[in-house]
This record gives C-alpha cells, structure tokens and sequence, in this order.
C-alpha cells in the first residue's frame, strides 16, 4: 500500500491544476478516449505468477518515471508550486471581502483586478491598483527572493452575479453594519505564466452555467508548460456526473483518469447542510465506475454499486451500535457479566466480516494490462483480527437505571480491559485465487524502484 500511495503522488499534484471542462469550450480541445470497462472485465486472466507480475510491475513502474523526469526539473511547475505556497502562507484579497489562497483560485472572480508583488522582507504581498489587470509577481523558486515570475490573468465574465454580505462594526455608530458586495463569475479565463520574461506556461479555464444558476454545469482547466505538458481536467454535471484528467508530455499520455457517477451530489449536500442527512435517501446514490491508466497500458478500474453498498452499510454500522450500547446500558450485565469484552470482540469482527462482505459484493476492483489483454490481479477485503489487544474506552461509561444517566465505574477503572480489535484490509487475488495482503505485496520486491520513487515524490516538493 506504500507503494501504492507514491504510484498516486502526481494525481494529486494534478489535483492542484483541475476544475474539469466542457467539450464544446475552446479550451476543450483535450479529450480522453474512453477505455471500455466492459472488454476489461471480460480480459481472461493472465498466466503469469504473482511473483512474476510483480517484476513486471516493477517495470512498468520504471518507465513511468523515466517518462516523468522531465516533471521534476520543469520552471513552470516549480514557479506554479512556489506561487500556491506564497498565497497559502499570505492570502491576498482580490475582490472585497473574498481571499485567495490557490492558483486555482485565481481565476474564479471576472472582476478582479490589481497587480500584487511579493515582498520577501515582509513576507507580505503588496497592492497596486490596476482597472484592467490581475497580475502576481514573485519568485519562481523557493529559494529565491527575486521576483522574476508573473502569473497574469485576464477573465471574460459570464454575467452571472453572486452577492454575499459581512458585517464590520461601526466605531461612530457604536454597532455592527451589514455591508454588501458583488461580484461576477467568469466564463473563461486565460492565465500567462512568465519566468524571466519568457512565457513559461498557459493557464485556460472555461465554464458553462444553465437556467443562470451559479453553479456551472460543466467546467475546464487545461495547462500548458513550456516543456511539453499538458494537463487538462473536466467535470461535467449536465447528465450526470463526471470527472476526468489526463497528463501528457509530447502527446504522448502518462495518465489519464475518469470516473461517472449518476450519485446526486448536489442533493445529498443539500440534504446534509440543512440538518436533514441523506440517510435513508439510497436512490440518490446509484452507481459508479472509475479508472486511472499509466502510460498505454496499466489501468486500474473501479465499478460500485454505490446505492446498495451505501444502504446495506448503514445497517450494519446501526446494529454495531445498537449492540454496543444495549449492553453498556444493561447495568447487571456491565457488573457481572466478565465477558462482556469478549463480546464487544465478537461485535467487532461482525461488523468487519459484513463490511468486508459488501465490499466484495458490490464493489469491483481489478489491475489489468491492456497491452496484454489480461487481468492482473482483483482487489478483495478480508475482515482481519488486529495484532495485539486494545483498549475497550466506550465500555468506561455505563448507563444507571437507577438515574436514568450515563455515569462511570470510577472503583473498576475499564480503561485497563482490552478487548479484539477487527479490521478490512485489502488483498490481491489472482487468478489461481492465490490472495496476497496489498502492503505486503508492494512492500516487498519492489527494491530497484525505491530511491527512484522517493526522487520522484520530492521533486514536487520544491
């Protein structure tokens, strides 16, 4: 699982960069050719040992950095990172009352204008109005204190207005004033970053809104470097849900990801910040499907059931409870009953042994080689007794019939019991049903690759 989370270091810093697209919009001239997730659940599985895909793993693993390592010396992605650091460390306010602390968020107001400078003494940015530009100046290494990078962006409004209001106290009135401000989203927007003068990278968005709503349905970010990447990212709400992103360097694909959801997002957050919770409400959920691909060959594919998987977890968690508490409340048995941590144990591996159950059920995960035709290996849950003995805190209070209260046996201090601890972990189970613990798997073997995994994942910590 190590391993694994390394494998995902450049999706994340891909996340700094994607707002998602609309095909129609200029910017959309990206794309991704759709795999099909059907063909790959109907790839035969391949032939080879576990030990042997893991050589070829390692391999595969190989060619993807050689093919990144031009990410890690690229100017514009360093100046990009040492820009979102800059804004995080002193957020900058480009439409009142509203702060930016991402480069993402640089482009989401039509009316924001001034030209900040960094100022490396101060740690502060500094204001210069301006009627017609957003612009930052600053260094584009971590390193330095001269500001030889801009980043300037000019947006084209959607006309669609949003107007939020704050109070500020009012010393003369001796009260709190309630002060409006308005602002407009855009519908495009183009981001030019220069390093010593030189165009280094091009920034685009585009978004598309319906029925005037401030939400756009589709939106898209594309961003060009100097050196030959190109990174784009779509989300897409008009049908259903859909994200995608794609990495590559001279046209030629180092990782694209997609994944569709008919789960209705919107409603259930709707639900959530009313006070209401989306519990109960499974037909918002419905299914999903999702992939990420290396290269032109490893592609990892998820299909859910989210709907009954989400349905049947809830019940499960419910009745966990529901037991837990029904013998803390039983005075008599929490007094006499010396098994009561044994049975808090056997709750325990319930529960995982259903979780891992439904996992398995309504959740489809699979490695495979399009290169070859042939499934890697499944991703399957086992419920699994924890190493060790753990503390039963929830069994520290009891609730008192006699005072219809919870209270706590102060005289049998409970924090001393220990009870199983049951946790899922994740397998790879290939074809001749040979199951190997995940961490376990990419903890081992994989010795020519780590330092080179390391380099990798630091290099964007510039």
């Amino acid at each position: 699982m190590y391993h694994q989370k390394k494998l995902f270091a450049l999706v994340l810093f891909a996340g700094l960069f994607l707002m998602g697209c609309n095909k129609d919009n200029d910017s959309g001239s990206e794309s991704i050719e759709e795999i099909d997730l059907d063909k790959i659940d109907e790839y035969p599985y391949s032939e080879l040992t576990p030990a042997e895909q893991k050589v070829k793993l390692e391999n595969e693993s190989l060619a993807f950095l050689e093919f990144g390592n031009a990410l890690k010396t690229s100017s514009a992605i360093e100046a990009f990172q040492n820009l979102g650091r800059l804004l995080d460390e002193a957020s900058v306010e480009i439409v009142e009352e509203k702060e930016v602390k991402t480069v993402k968020e640089t482009v989401e107001y039509a009316d924001a204008y001034g030209i900040f400078t960094w100022d490396s003494k101060k740690k502060e940015w500094v204001k210069t109005a301006s009627k017609n530009e957003l612009k930052f100046v600053f260094p584009a290494k971590k390193t330095s204190t001269s500001n030889n990078a801009a980043f300037s962006v000019q947006a084209v409004s959607s006309g669609i207005a949003v107007t939020d209001s704050y109070e500020e106290y009012d010393w003369d009135e001796e009260e709190d004033v309630e002060h409006e401000v308005t602002y407009y989203l855009p519908k495009s927007a183009t981001g030019i970053l220069t390093i010593d003068n030189k165009e280094a990278a091009k920034l685009e968005f585009a978004a598309e809104y319906k029925d005037n709503k401030q939400a756009p349905v589709s939106t898209e970010y594309k961003v060009t470097t100097n050196d030959g990447y190109v990174y784009w990212g779509k989300v897409d709400k008009a049908t259903e849900n859909q994200v995608a992103m794609k990495l590559t360097h001279n046209d030629q694909v180092m990782f694209e990801a997609m994944a569709k959801s008919g789960v209705k997002i919107d409603k259930i957050i709707d639900l959530e910040q009313n006070g209401d919770g989306a519990k109960g409400n499974y037909s918002l959920f419905d299914k999903a499907n999702a992939y990420l691909k290396l290269m032109d060959n490893l592609v990892l594919v998820y299909t859910i059931d989210v709907e009954n998987y989400v349905k049947e977890y809830e019940a499960i968690e419910d009745d966990y409870y529901a037991k837990g508490n029904a013998l803390r409340r039983d005075w008599e048995a929490y007094d006499k009953n010396k098994n009561r941590y044994t049975l808090q144990g056997q709750y325990e591996k319930e529960k995982t042994d259903k979780l891992a159950a439904i996992f398995n059920k309504y959740m489809s995960i699979t490695l495979a080689s399009t290169k070859d035709g042939s499934k890697i290996a499944d991703i399957v849950m086992k419920s699994e007794k924890e190493d060790g003995e753990y503390q039963g805190y929830w069994d520290y209070a009891y609730w008192d019939n006699n005072i219809s209260e919870w209270t706590y046996d102060w005289q049998n201090d409970t924090y001393t019991k220990k009870y199983d601890y049951y946790l899922t972990n994740p397998y790879l189970k290939f074809k001749d049903n040979t199951l190997v613990e995940a961490s376990v798997y990419f903890s081992e073997g994989f010795n020519k690759i780590e330092a080179k995994w390391e380099d990798f994942v630091k290099a964007f910590d510039r």
